[in-house]
């Protein structure tokens, strides 16, 4: 079941960080960090009403940022539209749930709500050291348009955008 986030879902949400940050560590992909994401960035998530769990047998498996903040660096992104998008943040995945179509439910589920408030447009971005990823947006219909600085990393920011009114 995916519901809208609220603030005592943000323990377990930051305990599954945790578990993802040791797991990036070992892949040498430095998108996340002790100093990204933080509780205080979920806390304005939920605040904002734009984040969303999934749960399973009551426990907080994954969550999604869903809204319409398109980062500045976005700009001279080269985009397929000028429309209004959805754009997703923040995809996470309990490590012990991965593989087992979590990631894939909160993404349907992003599209299925910028569909129902008519803007049939989605945008992300992922760090270019996150090969899984980029393979998530490849296999779900996003397709690459472009590269960012981004949080002051030494590596770009992929940009991946999807009409959701496109025939596959």
């Amino acid at each position: 079941m995916i519901r809208k986030g609220t603030m005592h879902d943000l323990e377990h949400i930051m305990e599954i960080v945790t578990e993802t940050l040791f797991i990036m560590e070992k892949q040498h992909n430095d998108q996340w960090t002790n100093e990204y994401p933080q509780k205080q960035v979920f806390e304005q998530d939920v605040r904002n009403g734009s984040l969303y769990v999934e749960e399973k047998n009551g426990e907080v498996i994954g969550s999604i940022t869903i809204d319409q903040h398109e980062a500045a660096e976005y700009e001279p992104i080269a985009w397929r539209s000028k429309d209004s998008a959805y754009v997703f943040h923040r995809l996470l995945v309990d490590p012990k749930e991965r593989r087992l179509g979590t990631a894939s439910s909160l993404l349907a589920f992003a599209e299925q709500l910028a569909l129902s408030h008519n803007v049939p447009y989605m945008k992300a971005d992922t760090y270019s050291l996150n090969k899984g990823m980029q393979r998530f947006f490849e296999r779900n219909g996003y397709e690459l348009r472009g590269e960012m600085s981004f949080h002051g990393k030494n590596h770009p920011f992929y940009c991946y955008d999807k009409r959701l009114d496109e025939k596959r």
